[in-house]
């Protein structure tokens, strides 16, 4: 059986939180689920240190060549504060649509919809992305942009995640995808993955207006 191939592309600027929660979640699988080989790649055009958006560097473990003959079973597209390090990559974005065109599930933390959506690969699909880009996402007319502001939203083979943190929930789900149920439950339980945030400020429909307005303008 061909391995379980997850291609996680990264660029300058990208969001260290985006990347590196939904590896680690991913690296958890074998330990509950071993019918395939878990192939699990940061890639990139080369293996050069990438300087993320919290200044912290990141090197490719694949380049886009390794692709070319074995495409990914799930692409995960990270997101980040400016997306251009992506958008303005052509060999990034023809990366990503070539792997789109083959993958079983395309998918992307926070803005990494709108990296998508620049690649025309949520058009006509269901989305959404950090509460705070939703209007750059909505401003692409193909893309069905989804009221509220959920952890993640699963349309056909798209799945998009909601902003930074919700790697986390959006990665669980993704396991239970790739491989069943009750693997994602262990993978819960091995990170120990259950909320009680301090403050109830996580979400614009909750957060009080001083704090929403601090960090909205």
């Amino acid at each position: 059986m061909q391995p379980l191939r997850i291609a996680i592309p990264i660029y300058p600027g990208v969001d260290l939180i985006d990347v590196t929660v939904p590896f680690d979640v991913f690296t958890r699988i074998p330990g509950y689920w071993k019918e395939r080989e878990l192939d699990l790649h940061l890639v990139a055009a080369t293996t050069n240190a990438i300087n993320t958006g919290q200044n912290v560097e990141l090197h490719a473990t694949r380049t886009f060549d390794d692709y070319k003959h074995s495409p990914a079973t799930l692409l995960l597209v990270p997101g980040a504060y400016d997306t251009s390090g992506a958008t303005t990559d052509p060999a990034l974005m023809t990366f990503i649509r070539k792997q789109a065109a083959k993958a079983e599930l395309v998918t992307s933390v926070c803005t990494g919809a709108i990296v998508l959506a620049t690649a025309g690969l949520l058009d006509g699909y269901r989305a959404t992305t950090h509460w705070a880009a939703i209007d750059s996402l909505r401003a692409n007319k193909s893309v069905f942009v989804v009221n509220g502001y959920p952890r993640w939203v699963h349309d056909r083979n798209r799945i998009t995640g909601g902003g930074i943190s919700s790697s986390l929930d959006t990665a669980i789900y993704l396991v239970s995808l790739l491989t069943n149920e009750q693997t994602a439950k262990c993978v819960q339980l091995l990170i120990q993955y259950n909320p009680h945030p301090p403050y109830q400020t996580g979400d614009p429909a909750v957060a009080d207006p001083d704090t929403y307005l601090r960090v909205a303008y």
